[in-house]
């Protein structure tokens, strides 16, 4: 029996289906990540976190994801994934697979678990795949898993060109449409320039534009510092800042003082 051909839906209905319904009430918006207290990202939205090529993006990605697994924050950071929902995928799209798993290692260090809670946790190593294979992929898990958030490990491989305009355009409207389709909070790496100090090309303007909220990634080389901070919010004001530094290959949250010295010291116990 041959395959009937899918009958395209009228644009009528399509409208009616866009159509604003005065009798309906949206549930309370679900915050899921909160930095300092401050919304960051609820369901049906992206985030960005950017930053320079070394910047130590991979420590707090780690930190945000491990957060999911706990009763308490770090850094301040907290994913709080909602009761009926509570899986992670982790789609990492630049890594070596000696890198991932030191990267997972990284995540079961910070949730100080002796196993992470893989009913609930998804990691995917996807360096060898095409862009589009790729979108294929997360679409196919998103289609056949309950997750709440989704995190994209670099965003720019899911595009061929990201200096095309048209590509970019695509590319924010999919990451739209399956936020709202399924629910979610995707959280995307961007790198920045290293020239201007933006995010690259097209896809990184038009990411930062549709996104909830994007954050940067700065290093201090003098300090030796990593700090996450805020560069646009859409649904609360600004979190202070978060700065980390490795104390004997320990990442630990510090505090500035302003002294003339301008220094980074461990908070005191």
């Amino acid at each position: 029996m041959k395959n009937e051909k899918k009958t395209a839906v009228p644009i009528y209905e399509i409208l009616n289906l866009r159509r604003y319904n005065p009798q309906y009430i949206p549930e309370k918006e679900s915050c899921i990540l909160s930095i300092g207290s401050k919304i960051c990202g609820t369901l049906q939205n992206y985030v960005v976190i950017s930053g320079l090529p070394k910047s130590c993006k991979s420590t707090f990605l780690s930190a945000f994801t491990a957060s999911a697994f706990m009763n308490e924050d770090i850094w301040s950071i907290k994913i709080n994934m909602p009761q009926e929902k509570k899986r992670l995928a982790y789609f990492d799209t630049e890594s070596s697979v000696y890198d991932m798993y030191r990267q997972v290692e990284r995540i079961r260090h910070f949730t100080k678990r002796e196993y992470l809670p893989w009913d609930n946790l998804d990691v995917f190593n996807v360096r060898e795949d095409e862009p589009q294979k790729i979108i294929d992929l997360i679409n196919s898990y998103l289609e056949n898993n309950e997750a709440s958030v989704v995190i994209i490990d670099g965003l720019l491989d899911i595009c061929n060109d990201f200096n095309d305009p048209v590509e970019a355009k695509r590319i924010t409207t999919w990451l739209k449409r399956i936020t709202k389709q399924y629910n979610i909070l995707i959280i995307c790496v961007v790198h920045l320039g290293k020239k201007d100090n933006n995010t690259l090309g097209h896809l990184g303007s038009a990411a930062d534009r549709y996104a909830q909220s994007v954050f940067e990634v700065i290093k201090d080389k003098e300090q030796q510092t990593f700090t996450l901070q805020s560069k646009y919010m859409r649904s609360d004001a600004d979190f202070d800042p978060v700065s980390i530094k490795n104390f004997d290959g320990k990442f630990e949250k510090v505090f500035y003082e302003p002294t003339p010295q301008q220094t980074f010291k461990k908070p005191k116990n």
